[in-house]
Formats: C-alpha cells, sequence, structure tokens
C-alpha cells in the first residue's frame, strides 16, 4: 500500500526545490545613452547656477565697494580743491588788512643846531604821512566795497585771524559763499544780519566756519582755554569807515544753536547784564564770536565773548 501518491510526492519536491531555490539576482535596467547622463547633468547644472549667483552677488559687492571709494576719494579731492581756493583768495585779499603793513613816518635826525620850527616841521610831515597812510586805508576798503557791497570791516586776532566781514540780507548767505561770490565751504565771516553795520550797539555778533584747514574762524576753539586767553586776549574790527575798536576777550564756552547769548541785543532779546554776567564792569559794548565744534552734534557751537571797556 502507498503512503504517498506519486502526485503528492511531486509535489512536495516540487515545494522544497523552490524553497531552497537560489535566488538569482535580478538583471539590471540598461539606460540609453540619454538616460544615463540626464542626472548628472541635471547636478552639474545646480552647481554651475550656483557659482553663477555667487559670482553675481560677489561681482556686486565689488562695485559697490568701488563706488563708494570712488565718491569717498572724489569728495576728499572736492574739499582739498576747495580748500586750497578758499585760501588763496583770501591770501590775495589780505593785501587790504589794516594789519597787512604799518604806516612809515619820516625818520627823526639829530642836529645840534634842531630848532623849534624844525620840529614843528617835522611834526607837520609826522601828521601828513599818517593822514596819507589812513587815506590810502580807506581807499583799500572802498576797492573792497567795490567788490562787495556787503563789506563792512575787518576781524584780526593776533595771528590767527585776519578776513574781511561781511553783512548779508539774512544768515545763510555766505556760510558757503566766499568774499568774491564763489561757491565754497570756507564761506566768508559775516555779522548777524540783524546788527547794524557800524558795530555801533550793545552787542554785535559774527559767525565764521570751523574749517579743516585750521582757517575762518577755527582758532576761536583755542579760547576755551584759559593760556591761550590770556595770550592773545585782543580782538580788534577796523570798520568800514577807517575806525578801529579793540575788544578784550573775557570768556568762551561750549554751547549749542539755541544759546540766549544770540539773541542778545537783537530783536528785544534779552539784555547783557542777563547773558553776560561775569563782564568787566565798565563793558559797553560786547562782541560775540561764534563757530561749530565739527563734531557729530551739528548744533554744537564755540563762543567766545569780548568787550570794549
Amino acid at each position: 500500500m502507498k503512503l504517498f501518491s506519486s502526485k503528492s510526492k511531486r509535489k512536495r519536491q516540487t515545494g522544497d526545490s523552490r524553497k531552497y531555490k537560489k535566488k538569482e539576482p535580478r538583471p539590471s535596467k540598461v539606460l540609453s545613452s540619454p538616460e544615463k547622463f540626464a542626472r548628472p547633468r541635471r547636478r552639474s547644472n545646480r552647481l554651475i547656477r550656483s557659482l553663477t549667483y555667487r559670482h553675481y552677488i560677489y561681482g556686486a559687492m565689488i562695485i559697490l565697494g568701488v563706488a563708494l571709494i570712488t565718491i569717498a576719494l572724489q569728495s576728499i579731492i572736492k574739499g582739498l580743491n576747495e580748500d586750497a581756493a578758499a585760501r588763496s583768495e583770501y591770501e590775495n585779499l589780505r593785501a587790504y588788512s589794516p594789519t597787512s603793513s604799518s604806516p612809515v613816518f619820516p625818520e627823526n635826525t639829530s642836529d645840534e643846531n634842531y630848532g623849534e620850527r624844525d620840529e614843528e616841521i617835522e611834526q607837520d610831515d609826522d601828521d601828513i604821512a599818517e593822514e596819507e597812510y589812513f587815506d590810502m586805508r580807506l581807499l583799500s576798503f572802498d576797492e573792497l566795497a567795490a567788490l562787495n557791497r556787503d563789506f563792512i570791516g575787518w576781524i584780526h586776532v593776533s595771528n590767527y585771524i585776519d578776513y574781511p566781514v561781511v553783512r548779508g540780507s539774512d544768515n545763510t548767505k555766505y556760510i558757503n559763499t566766499t568774499f568774491l561770490g564763489n561757491r565754497n565751504t570756507a564761506g566768508t565771516i559775516f555779522m548777524d544780519y540783524r546788527n547794524v553795520l557800524d558795530f555801533d550797539e550793545q552787542v554785535s555778533i559774527l559767525y565764521g566756519h570751523n574749517t579743516r584747514d585750521g582757517s575762518m574762524f577755527s582758532p576761536i576753539a583755542n579760547y576755551l582755554n584759559p593760556d591761550f586767553r590770556s595770550r592773545n586776549p585782543n580782538i580788534v574790527i577796523t570798520t568800514r569807515d577807517g575806525k578801529s575798536l579793540t575788544y578784550r576777550v573775557f570768556a568762551a564756552k561750549l554751547t549749542d544753536a539755541w544759546d540766549t547769548a544770540y539773541s542778545v541785543g537783537v530783536s528785544g532779546g534779552s539784555s547783557a547784564t542777563e547773558v553776560f554776567p561775569n563782564a568787566p564792569e565798565n563793558a559797553n559794548r560786547f562782541l560775540l564770536l561764534s563757530t561749530c565744534t565739527r563734531n557729530a552734534n551739528n548744533d554744537e557751537r564755540i563762543l567766545v565773548f569780548a568787550a570794549i571797556t
């Protein structure tokens, strides 16, 4: 008697063979030429695009840097040229300064027979020479007035400040305009438009720039130092008609553009006794010199106070 049928045996053998049959690897798909290089080409394109974007950024940064450097250099060169032009103009105008030369009087002669009549003649010659000198100086001021009808006088401070003074119709005209009318950041020393022309009032205010090259009103910053004040106390103003006024500096301070000193004696502002409590007792006329500080704060000012005693 057969325990298993031949059919069952074959089925069992077949199942065993399937169970222990080694699996053969599936054949890999053979890619055609376009398919083979499609993926690497896409990666290469992304890399190229990435590099291109970086180059654009780097190139833009380089161009921007060159542009900024160029603008900065142009600004520096322009400033240097303006400084040189202003210096040249005011050096030429300094020939009109009352302190650029002094009157030359006849020398005294010593003679054993020098009599009273000779002394009278010599004295007369001295007076004539002095009168001719001041006539010449007024003629020079007339020439300055012909060059600029706003000319009102001359300011001289030791060896530091020696410039013509003007007064415009407002306080902005001469901020960036030289005495001869040239456009320049050095500007001109100018009087507050609310003042009178001959400095004949309680307080007169003069403005000037604190320039890069140390010209114009830059030296007045030194008056913040008491030692400098003691060594350079006098400010001499020669008016348009040849009158000489000597102001003596008694104070200086760092302040702002809204200081009450700017309103003293003008447009019904404060009185001098309120703003200048430390002024000399016998002072009757005051002079204020004002300039900026060149600090980051554009509203900062340096004020120098002087008085006629």
